[in-house]
Order: structure tokens, then sequence, then C-alpha cells
């Protein structure tokens, strides 16, 4: 059953997603050519030596003397295919049906009923369906988003889940179980996180998710401040019901390569991990931390652009979108910049700054130019806003 899963080869992949496109999709060929690229299975590339040391500690170091009573083996899943239907995406997490992550401006769809899985829970049910007690998956996955130095459409996350038997529990009440889970969890992911950072400061911070109750986010203090690193939780029971689980009590974790990898190698810019300039790709050996030597730093110039909107059906999402799909990686940053309310319009005009920067070369302005008018034709176009 599992096989049904398995992912094609990437080209397959993006004639499928092709296929399957209909008026409905909201996915350009820019994001079509990122799937199956899977840095993350590239062994010197700085997201594959993260997975690698995540991969090591589920196997071989997870098992803690509590457990050792019980064999446990994490299986490490890393060839799924992100294209996912509505249902396993939203529906079997119990995501409500008017949650914002099931729109348009924020999620990748190919058509009504199909997407590019938002996040790798996508596949937990399945997996825990199939009684797989113990996995770890890892996959690419794409949401339309900001754009800055933390943020790209595709990055890399990675789905933890742990589910224990009724005899593995010292008490037969399940609130006693919740917690014994709850406190696995945390042992476990606290000694992750001194595995990837060292002996570094941790918190836990209560949160909310669809798919965990109780949930918390674990954040740590790394260079000066206080980091996120990773949001985890016992997986609703009634997720365990819905799986045919229903006895049973477990959690979840999920995080991002990306996230890990800018902090653990100090890189600026999370564009630099699609780069193909050897001055950044032989700056990394597999299974070696090294802190990144900026190789230059190349001249920024921004642009401005002013529009005016309807506040009740804007998504700045979508003006993302059409920026980064027509300047790409020479988007440095999008932000902004002044808004006020016209009231003879009773229109809101926003200023966005577009920030241009190459990671490897100097940019022209007349090159910029031609980028922008083209922002601001799509403006027009595609989004029906009037320029101001």
């Amino acid at each position: 059953m599992l096989r049904k899963l398995l992912r094609f080869q990437f080209c397959s992949l993006q004639d499928q997603i092709r296929k399957q496109q209909n008026s409905y999709s909201n996915i350009t060929d820019k994001i079509i050519q990122y799937v199956g690229r899977d840095l993350h299975k590239i062994p010197s590339h700085p997201l594959g030596i993260i997975k690698n040391r995540i991969e090591t500690f589920f196997q071989n170091d997870a098992i803690t003397e509590k457990q050792s009573k019980y064999p446990l083996k994490y299986k490490i899943i890393d060839n799924l295919s992100p294209i996912v239907s509505v249902k396993q995406n939203f529906d079997s997490l119990l995501v409500p049906p008017d949650h914002p992550s099931r729109k348009k401006s924020d999620t990748y769809y190919i058509n009504e009923n199909a997407l590019l899985r938002c996040h790798t829970s996508a596949h937990q049910v399945e997996l825990i369906e199939n009684n797989i007690d113990a996995f770890v998956v890892i996959g690419d996955v794409y949401r339309r988003d900001e754009i800055d130095a933390t943020h790209y459409p595709v990055f890399h996350q990675v789905e933890i889940v742990r589910i224990f038997q009724q005899d593995q529990f010292s008490s037969k009440y399940l609130q006693h179980q919740i917690q014994e889970s709850m406190d696995d969890l945390k042992e476990t992911l606290e000694r992750l996180t001194k595995h990837l950072f060292g002996d570094v400061q941790m918190r836990w911070v209560e949160t909310t998710f669809p798919f965990t109750n109780p949930s918390m986010e674990l954040e740590i203090y790394f260079q000066d401040k206080w980091l996120e690193v990773l949001g985890c939780g016992v997986i609703h029971q009634d997720l365990m019901k819905n799986c045919q689980r229903l006895t049973e009590v477990g959690w979840a974790a999920g995080l991002g390569l990306e996230r890990l990898a800018l902090l653990l190698f100090q890189i600026p810019d999370i564009r630099l991990f699609w780069s193909q300039d050897p001055r950044f790709l032989e700056q990394f050996k597999a299974g070696q931390i090294n802190k990144f030597q900026p190789f230059s730093k190349y001249p920024s110039c921004y642009k401005d652009v002013s529009f005016y909107v309807d506040h009740k059906t804007w998504e700045e999402n979508d003006l993302h979108s059409i920026i980064r799909d027509i300047g790409g990686d020479l988007i440095e940053k999008v932000e902004c910049v002044d808004t006020f309310y016209n009231k003879k319009k009773d229109l809101t005009s926003k200023c966005y700054r577009i920030h241009y920067r190459s990671l490897e070369r100097t940019l022209q302005n007349e090159e910029i130019d031609v980028l922008q008018f083209k922002i601001r034709d799509q403006i027009k176009d595609i989004l029906k806003l009037e320029l101001r």
C-alpha cells in the first residue's frame, strides 16, 4: 500500500502537475521547476548535512532507556510525492474549512482537489494507518509567502511521529497517557536539539495546532536571542480515531531544514540554498557544519510601486507571487513602506518597496527597470488594481 505513495522521478512529477492543472490552479512554471530538485538528498549541501544529522539521531540515539524495553526503530522516509490531495493536506489533519492556510493566497493548488503539500504532515494519517509507529518524513513543501531573507516558496520539512501501545504506559487513564507521551516528546526533542546545537538553553511555549492537543513550540537561546526551532504536540485523539487507532496515543513534531541550516551555518539569505555558484557549494562537505564565508556582497537597488486595494479582499501574497515569478532570485525583499485610506475612492493606497540584489553579480539599472515595468503591468492586468 505504501508503494502508492512513492514519488516519480522529478520530470514525471512536473509533467504530472501540468497534466492535472486546470483553470483553478495558481502554480506557475517557475514553481513547477523546483519540484524534484531534492536539495535535501545532496550529502554535501547544507540541507543534506542537517537532514543526515537528524536521521543519525533517530536511527541511533533516539531510543532512551525508558523506551529500550520496547524495540523501536524510526523509519526514515524521504521519497513521498509532494503532490497530495486536499484531504491529505487539510481534512485528514482536522484543519477547519475556513482556516486561512486553505486559501489560494497561501497554498499552491494544482486543481480543486490536488495541491503541492504545505507540510510533510500531509502523509501522517496514511503512515499511521499503515501501523508505522515511529517514523521521520523528510521532503520539499510549498507555500505562497512573503519575500525576505528567511522565506522562500519552496522549503524542506521534517515530520517526526511516535505512537505508543497501551502496554507501554504506566497508567490506563487517557490523561495520564497523554502526559507520559508529552514527557517523552520533550525528552526526545530536547536531546535532538542538543544533538544539533550543542548545550543550548531551551524553553517550551504553549501554542495551538489543529492536529495536536496539547501543542508546544520549542525555543532555544542562540546568538543572543530566543528563536523558535520546532512545533509539536500530542496527536489529537480525533485524528487517531480517524486512523482506526482508537486506544493509542502518540506525539508528532515538525521542523524546517532551512531554518536550522540558516542558524547553524550562519547563512544570511535563504536564496543561497538554491545557488549553483561553486563559491557557495564548495564551502560545504558531507557530515561537517562550518560557518559560511560570504564570497561577495553585490549592491542593492530598490524600486517602489504604489496602487489602490480594497482592504476587505486584499491578499498580499498575490503580489509577492507575481513579483517572485517575474524577478525570481533577483528579488531580495519586498516590504510595505506606506499605507493610507483614500476616503473619496473608499480604497486603501499601498506602496511596496522591491529590493533587487543578485547573489552572483552586479545588476544594471536597465535590466531592473525591465522587471519593474513587467511587475507594474501584471499588478494592473492580473490583479486588476489601479496604479498610482
